[in-house]
């Protein structure tokens, strides 16, 4: 079986966010984002302050059906988890959507 880096999880989930391919949905906590597949598996991607003393952080979980973290990445851990958590965050929250409307509301001719 081959090993599998947390650099290359974070590039093949970089490369499907950006594609997509990861159906980010919002959570029932703040800034937190969540993607199922196949009902094994789970990503989380969250911001917030933890640690003492307190820190902002963004951090990426994986968990199986059990709900066991098998994989944590923090934003010190890997440099692209902040832009990562930007982009889940996006597609959860169909801001490009909601930005595509408001350039198309400005464009409209003013009565």
């Amino acid at each position: 079986m081959p090993k599998i880096t947390n650099h290359e999880l974070v590039n093949g989930l970089f490369v499907a966010t950006e594609q997509d391919q990861i159906d980010w949905q919002p959570t029932a906590k703040p800034q937190e984002f969540a993607a199922s597949f196949g009902g094994k598996w789970t990503l989380l991607i969250s911001e917030g302050f933890t640690g003492v003393p307190l820190q902002f952080t963004r951090q990426l979980y994986v968990k199986d059906s059990e709900g066991t973290t098998m994989v944590r990445i923090a934003d010190s851990d890997d440099s692209r988890i902040p832009e990562l958590y930007e982009m889940a965050r996006r597609y959860a929250l169909k801001i490009n959507e909601a930005l595509a409307d408001l350039l198309n509301e400005i464009k409209k001719p003013q009565k």
